[in-house]
């Protein structure tokens, strides 16, 4: 299946149907945009399709990719790669290849895909004889359409391929250098393709110029939908712009959507904030900071929580907003670390009622408060309050420190205290003692985010989550037998088979902030090649 989709991805790239395909872009292409019209349910904008062979090349070096086409019965990713590329008939990773099949290598690339299903590519045109030459023989691979035919509609001259019925399965048409293709239902309206306004093709988009100029300049895809796209109605995606980029470093996808309130966004304002990273712990395999303005959360906290907790809170007349939000700074911290218990002999129920996720995951969580005292009895007043919620929480006193333990029908919850003025939250209890230890000890201790380039998000945006994958496959290699169960033998074998195939992913990186008037968010997943495993024996 995978195979299938993904041959028919690369089939688009040269033949339009009415799915879209894998693309990459680098400047703006103007003249390509025109080509593209503005009421699409989405565009797809490459800049050179030479480039996407060295794409290939960077995906096909991945331990991941090759023992995925293992699984598939190929030796490699190469050798899957190889095999997708021949029943494409073009190689996408020799610009030599590109050029045979009359395609400029070095110009743009893109697809829209319009309403009712309808859709239609571009390409650039080196050989319009040699470009003619090979749709006819895909075409007649793929679409059993060998006949050609030339006519003229509206002033454009067509070139027309149709089966032994006489339908047309295929249509082409060249202008200012490039070649606007179109398949099956498409087919027949190229020459409104060919036709289009300016006004109403995206060169006269100003949405677009905009998001593209926010967006970073180095990317080797975009995709636009714009506000009209049905594929976006009911959602908060209208207008949404994203674009992606893959080196040997990184595969990262940023996605730019304008805010009807941008006053909203003030909320993910980054602001000076301390810095409690270091006070999480060291074998934390997720980490995520939040440096906007608490007081923001203000209209979103329900939304965070659950209606369940927003009722109790509402119910029982506690103010989140004056009690917790307008107390707190920017800053606040918060890690996940792999349960030296965990049991990984199933998958649990993704429900909190249910299953207790601290028997899977360690948490973590520091903010700062400007008012110590507030801090403290708003802590007091947690106790009458957790009721509502089906949950116990009691005072106590551990090494010597007041502390709140909750606990529900699955067990533990999550534990607090108060330590000056910062806030610590924790579970299982024996995670409260270790931040409350780091919060007042004299000696520095390592912190889970150490390298640069996992620390520059937190530094440079307002909201950042870093999933270290390394650190979480070195945590579940060290659980200890009985997590695997009886007879977990094969489970960890397959397991670790997996971790290594995939040890070249160093992490999954995730932020997001306001600029300019629009919502910026980045996933980006950072790759480095792994140190030569030692096994012992």
């Amino acid at each position: 299946m995978f195979h299938r989709l993904l041959l028919a991805a690369l089939l688009v790239l040269v033949a339009s149907c009415s799915k879209c395909g894998k693309p990459s872009e680098r400047p703006a292409a103007a003249d390509l945009t025109r080509l593209l019209p503005s009421d699409a349910d989405l565009v797809a904008v490459a800049p050179e399709l030479g480039a996407l062979g060295q794409k290939i090349a960077v995906l096909e070096g991945l331990k991941i990719s090759s023992f995925a086409a293992q699984l598939q019965g190929m030796a490699d990713a190469h050798e899957y790669a190889s095999a997708l590329m021949g029943q494409l008939g073009l190689d996408l990773r020799s610009r030599e290849a590109i050029a045979e099949a009359g395609i400029d290598p070095a110009r743009p690339l893109a697809i829209a895909v319009l309403p009712g299903g309808a859709g239609y590519s571009v390409v650039g045109v080196k050989d319009e004889a040699k470009l003619g030459k090979f749709l006819l023989g895909l075409a007649s691979r793929r679409l059993s359409a060998g006949e050609v035919r030339a006519r003229t509609e509206a002033g454009v001259a067509l070139t027309e391929l149709a089966d032994r019925s006489g339908a047309v399965r295929l249509a082409y048409a060249v202008r200012d250098g490039y070649a606007l293709i179109a398949a099956e239902q498409s087919a027949g309206r190229v020459a409104a393709f060919a036709s289009l306004p300016r006004e109403r093709s995206l060169a006269a988009s100003e949405p677009l110029a905009k998001a593209l100029a926010r967006l970073p300049a180095e990317r080797d895809l975009w995709v636009h939908l714009p506000s009209s796209s049905k594929l976006a109605e009911g959602s908060s995606f209208r207008g949404l712009t994203a674009a992606a980029r893959l080196s040997p470093e990184a595969l990262a996808l940023t996605a730019d959507l304008p805010w009807s309130e941008p006053g909203s966004l003030e909320l993910l304002r980054k602001k000076a904030g301390a810095d409690l990273f270091r006070y999480l712990p060291a074998d934390a395999f997720l980490v995520a900071g939040f440096s906007g303005d608490p007081r923001l959360l203000a209209p979103h906290w329900g939304r965070l929580v659950g209606p369940h907790l927003e009722r109790a809170f509402k119910e029982s007349g506690f103010d989140v907003k004056a009690e917790i939000l307008d107390n707190l700074k920017p800053g606040a911290a918060a890690s996940l670390s792999l349960s030296p218990e965990a049991k990984l002999t199933g998958m649990p129920q993704l429900d909190v009622r249910r299953t207790n996720p601290f028997r899977y995951v360690h948490l973590t969580a520091l903010a700062e408060a400007e008012d110590e005292a507030k801090l403290a009895a708003t802590f007091e007043k947690m106790p009458a309050i957790a009721p509502r919620f089906g949950a116990s929480i009691q005072p106590a006193e551990r090494q010597g420190r007041k502390v709140f333990l909750t606990s529900y029908s699955q067990g533990e919850g999550v534990h607090f205290a108060a330590q000056d003025n910062r806030a610590v939250f924790a579970a299982p209890a024996l995670r409260l003692d270790d931040a409350l230890e780091r919060l007042t000890s004299k000696q520095e201790r390592p912190g889970p985010i150490a390298e640069p380039e996992l620390r520059r998000p937190f530094d440079s945006r307002a909201a950042a989550l870093v999933i270290d994958l390394r650190r979480l496959s070195e945590s579940v290699r060290e659980l200890p037998s009985e997590a695997w169960g009886v007879g977990g033998f094969a489970i960890k074998a397959s397991t670790l088979r997996w971790l290594d195939a995939a040890d070249d992913l160093r992490a999954v990186v995730a932020t997001a902030d306001a600029r300019d008037g629009a919502l910026q968010a980045e996933i980006s997943l950072r790759i480095q090649r792994a140190p030569q495993r030692v096994e012992q024996q």
